[in-house]
């Protein structure tokens, strides 16, 4: 027992330990970070990133989980990273000048800028490059110094060095123009100004590095062999990757015979795999995509991980353009094959990414549904490809076989769906369906459900077969529309009344019974002034404004001031419409609760207010009320109906409701019924009040 402890023990210390290494970024507001670096007498370093930068992936995962990163930041440094596009990240970025992707902020307690650095880079260089910005003058000093004609070459050197580790790229290049224009050829091959001839010598043709070729072997004994080779390399890669990655005017491809005889015919390292790059670039500039592939397919074991990640991003969009399916199964397929040998897990996601991508817009016309055994292997694959999974319950129903033939089939939902999400069937009634179907509250089937990659609903689609199906579907991009988010933000409390009614139109556009709570808790949040605004109109639809709530009886005491606001048409339109369906509900629903007192009111109401159809109104309340008072002789009916249209009296209801009482009343009723289809002009009308005396 005592062993098993002290094991334990020594398992948690070790766990610790482990938790240690690194860099200890703390989940903090710029605000808390800013008052523990007073308080500590330590400086602010600060990560800023991107959800989509695989740079910024790199250094997370590569260089500030090294034990070395945390030995030298962590004693120094507040240590905190923000996503420039989210929270706090944009004001951030814009208060810095963060333009970059990743870039390192060094800020004092006071939130001063001390230092910056942009671009990823080995953890060696990265704390150089801090320690070099931290001992040196600052920018703005330097440039004083630079303006009066005051630094001397080297110190000229170290001002350009800080300018280009701070993303100065403008000024970084100026100051260097200058400097390179002061060096002699005695200068330029001193080893001190070698990090500045080498951001020159970019190009295999340029002056620079013709300068480097010449006097090579003597920069090898200075910088080192592998330093001068990579120069060297990084001249051809550089260039043929914009041939590759963009289609550039034929002129620029003219240039591929002496790059190829350059490379044979020097000693160049990875010849073999740039002679190979060359050979795509000839097929990118004759837009020959089936070459592209071919050379690609049988040149995978030449190319090292950042070679393949270049070439295979270059093909995603290559291959696209000629609007070729079979081609881009191919690359996909050839993408999925190159990836079982990629070490470099980011290179490796953005190549399986591409693979995936071009499989499932390379199938035929309609959705790509995809073929995986489990919700989990999907959720998986969304977290692997950072999309959201469009889940869609069926079942062996003639509905579902529609939507199916009608919509997934469609050409124009395919391309939308396969482009932007991760497409799942889930059978209701079969295997995992059940079970899923409950935990995402879908009681029938032909249900959307948009997940975002941790399984949590981001938004929900009914209704398939509307005509708006992909508008609604690329709501779930949107958080002022997408449910699920707005499920959260309410969940978590958020009532402000803007919210609540982002929140209540989603509801409606699903035909949540829930909508009716959310409409009533939002009318009780608003002020008089809010109520009478054209924004909340859409509480007194009849839908939320039933007979005796606490809307519809709003709208009835404030018509003038509704009036006013919304002018008298649209109030009357709306006003009208509560009236004929709370009268209506007298016909359809012999319990209703409204007193011959509450239709003398609303008769009452429709005169003092002159609402538009009056006539109408009055005459169907008159109805109503001889209904409620149980007379059935066809004349006092007629009288009551005078001032109506043949197709405004509701003389179906009455015609049932009537006969149920007292049937001996058929021939006297059928005979009105008669002259109300002799006066009709509509078709529609004719034939359905015909149907009906028939019956």
């Amino acid at each position: 027992m005592k062993f098993m402890v002290l094991l334990f023990v020594i398992m948690s210390l070790g766990i610790i330990t482990n938790a240690q290494d690194g860099v200890k970024f703390e989940d903090l507001t710029f605000e808390q970070a800013l008052a523990k670096a007073k308080v500590e007498n330590k400086l602010v370093f600060m990560d800023c990133y991107t959800s989509w930068c695989g740079p910024c992936k790199r250094m997370l995962n590569t260089v500030f989980v090294q034990k070395e990163a945390g030995d030298f930041f962590n004693p120094r440094f507040v240590n905190v990273k923000y996503d420039m596009e989210k929270g706090e990240g944009p004001a951030i970025g814009k208060q810095y000048g963060v333009d970059a992707y990743p870039t390192f902020l060094i800020i004092n307690a006071n939130g001063k800028l001390m230092h910056k650095l942009v671009g990823a880079m080995p953890l060696e260089e990265l704390i150089e490059n801090v320690e070099r910005g931290l001992k040196a003058n600052s920018i703005a000093e330097y440039e004083a110094l630079y303006q009066a004609g005051k630094l001397d070459k080297t110190e000229q050197m170290a001002y350009w060095k800080l300018l280009s580790i701070s993303g100065e790229v403008v000024k970084a290049q100026t100051v260097g123009d200058d400097l390179w224009g002061k060096l002699s050829e005695k200068d330029k091959r001193n080893s001190t100004y070698w990090p500045l001839l080498r951001s020159r010598a970019t190009t295999i043709e340029g002056e620079e590095m013709k300068f480097v070729c010449a006097n090579r072997e003597y920069f090898e004994k200075e910088v080192g062999k592998e330093e001068v080779g990579k120069l060297i390399y990084n001249s051809f890669i550089t260039e043929l990757n914009m041939m590759i990655v963009y289609q550039l005017p034929a002129k620029k491809y003219e240039k591929l015979p002496t790059i190829k005889d350059l490379l044979k015919n020097n000693d160049v390292p990875r010849k073999e795999a740039l002679l190979k790059i060359t050979e795509l670039a000839e097929a990118r500039g004759n837009y020959n995509v089936k070459a592209y592939l071919d050379i690609l397919d049988a040149n995978l074991n030449v190319w090292n991980d950042s070679e393949k990640g270049t070439i295979f991003e270059a093909a995603k969009l290559f291959i696209p353009l000629v609007n070729d399916k079979e081609q881009t199964r191919r690359l996909g397929e050839i993408a999925l094959r190159a990836q079982e040998s990629v070490k470099d897990e980011i290179v490796k996601e953005g190549i399986i990414k591409i693979g995936l991508t071009s499989r499932r817009v390379s199938g035929k016309d309609g959705v790509y549904w995809e073929d995986l055994g489990s919700l989990k292997e999907v959720l998986d694959r969304a977290s692997l490809e950072s999309r959201y999974v469009f889940l869609y319950f069926h079942n062996d129903g003639q509905t579902s076989k529609l939507i199916n033939e009608k919509l997934f089939s469609n050409k124009e939902v395919g391309d939308y769906l396969n482009k932007f999400f991760i497409n799942y069937k889930i059978h209701v009634g079969e295997g995992e369906g059940p079970e899923i179907a409950r935990r995402y509250g879908v009681i029938v089937p032909n249900v959307v459900i948009v997940l975002d990659k941790h399984g949590d609903m981001r938004h929900r689609v009914s209704n398939l077969m509307q005509g708006d199906f992909i508008e609604r579907v690329n709501e779930t991009f949107d958080d002022n529309k997408a449910v699920g988010e707005l499920e959260t933000r309410y969940t978590m409390g958020d009532r402000s009344p803007e919210f609540m009614l982002k929140y209540l139109t989603a509801l409606i556009k699903l035909s949540s019974p829930k909508a009716s709570f959310v409409a009533l808790e939002l009318f009780a949040l608003l002020n008089d002034e809010q109520r009478i605004s054209p924004e909340f109109w859409m509480l007194y639809h009849p839908q939320f404004a039933m007979i005796s709530s606490d809307m519809k009886n709003y709208l009835f005491s404030n018509i003038q001031k509704f009036r006013e606001k919304l002018g008298a048409e649209k109030v009357d339109e709306l006003v009208g419409f509560q009236i004929n369906s709370d009268l209506d509900q007298v016909l359809y629903n012999a319990a209703a609760k409204i007193s011959v007192e509450d239709i003398d009111r609303t008769i009452q109401f429709i005169k003092q207010n002159k609402l538009q159809h009056s006539k109408q109104l009055i005459g169907l309340a008159n109805i109503v009320k001889l209904f409620k008072n149980k007379v059935c002789s066809v004349k006092a009916y007629k009288k009551a109906s005078k001032d109506m249209k043949p197709e405004e009296i509701p003389f179906a209801d009455l015609y049932a409701n009537i006969l149920a009482m007292e049937p001996e009343r058929a021939e006297e009723w059928k005979a009105w019924g008669k002259e109300i289809v002799d006066s009709l002009t509509d078709p529609k009308y004719i034939q359905w009040y015909k149907q009906l005396l028939q019956l």
